[in-house]
């Protein structure tokens, strides 16, 4: 399709389709080749579950990480639940990263498609000295 313009613009072609999500007030997101991102939990040094994270729609991935000095671990499960209060008890297990190195330890979930409005981190087995764990929700 072309779409001529009546003032002397220029001829504009329409061949690409552009999809995006809606999104909160009725905005749309256009997929596009940025990475958005969204911190579900950070500076975690203890064995705890985070507060309920809003993600948007669509496939996403979870990375996580534990630094430290020396010897450390740390098991992070993600959970998604359909309310704020979703607890590892309610929610559904989407994935656990088990965490085990020297001085830093890095590992991703494989993409998940299933879309929950909420999703915890709930940590485990943090050890070593410093032990220090961070989780990020990449979309």
């Amino acid at each position: 399709t072309t779409l001529k313009g009546t003032s002397g613009a220029a001829a504009v072609t329409m061949d690409t389709l552009l999809s995006g999500e809606d999104q909160t007030n009725n905005l749309l997101m256009t997929s596009g080749g940025v990475v958005r991102s969204t911190t579900m939990a950070s500076a975690v040094t203890t064995n705890t579950t985070s507060a309920a994270v809003a993600l948007p729609v669509g496939n996403k991935t979870i990375y996580g990480s534990v630094t430290g000095t020396g010897a450390i671990t740390q098991t992070q499960a993600i959970y998604g639940g359909i309310t704020s209060g979703v607890t590892s008890t309610t929610g559904i297990p989407l994935c656990t990263l088990t965490l085990t190195g020297t001085t830093a330890v890095y590992d991703a979930c494989p993409v998940i498609t299933a879309n929950f409005p909420f999703y915890i981190v709930v940590t485990t087995a943090t050890t070593g000295t410093g032990a220090t764990g961070t989780v990020t929700g990449m979309y």
